[in-house]
């Protein structure tokens, strides 16, 4: 009796622990995802986050391009689809395209696309993956990249990709550590990029949600140079008034 007794606390506690981390993912989840709407990345829908949800490769693609500061030039290139399952009354349609020119994105074969087919966490963290500079990514390695890129660390990339089903949440996971990550090849963090040289994200806004820190190139002012036709000697005093302030 003694035994069933200290079993069924064991079992009692290991439940707690679980709703727990449950609790903690869920509540880290909607700040992160809260994050991504000061950033106009992430809207959700008329139902909210609805972060439990399951999402589409459409869905995908689409946040894809948001994080890539490309939505608008997308909607502006109105490109003819690339396959024959994605009508051009779709409303993923010039993304999609789009996606497929800038080779984030590939179709299940060469003319079919599945749009509304639900996204698994390697084929979007594959997308993600792209857009940060690794061109052959793909969902069989997308993991190990992750994590050897910086991207994830490696206990989060294992476990969004094996996420069964992959949710809106897990989405939302990947979203936030790719504007701290560094593309390929650069210096500075995608959230960064976004914001000093792509302008698709307001300096004020970044700033305010945490994530964000001027890059010393951004911040960098330079030497005092003339207007053409100023006076010399206001050029002095400026040049005087900068050198002082240093």
């Amino acid at each position: 009796m003694k035994k069933r007794a200290t079993a069924l606390v064991a079992i009692v506690a290991l439940l707690l622990v679980m709703a727990s981390s449950a609790f903690g993912d869920s509540a880290s989840q909607q700040k992160q995802a809260d994050t991504l709407k000061a950033l106009c990345l992430f809207t959700g829908t008329a139902q909210g986050y609805e972060l439990d949800k399951v999402f589409t490769r459409a869905q995908g693609t689409a946040m894809l391009l948001r994080l890539a500061g490309q939505e608008e030039e997308a909607k502006k290139q109105n490109a003819k689809p690339a396959f024959a399952d994605v009508k051009s009354t779709h409303w993923a349609a010039a993304s999609i395209a789009y996606a497929y020119k800038q080779g984030y994105v590939r179709g299940v074969n060469s003319q079919t696309f599945a749009p509304e087919r639900l996204m698994t966490g390697k084929e979007f963290l594959t997308l993600v993956l792209r857009l940060l500079g690794y061109p052959d990514a793909a969902p069989a390695t997308a993991a190990n990249l992750a994590q050897t890129s910086g991207l994830l660390q490696a206990n989060s990339a294992a476990s969004l990709t094996a996420a069964n089903p992959f949710l809106r949440g897990h989405m939302v996971e990947i979203a936030h550590a790719a504007l701290l990550a560094k593309p390929s090849g650069s210096g500075l963090t995608l959230l960064q990029t976004l914001v000093e040289q792509k302008g698709a994200i307001d300096a004020e806004a970044a700033a305010k949600s945490g994530l964000y820190v001027k890059s010393a190139a951004k911040g960098s002012e330079g030497p005092y140079v003339p207007e053409p036709g100023t006076d010399p000697m206001d050029a002095i005093e400026e040049a005087i008034k900068q050198k002082l302030g240093q």
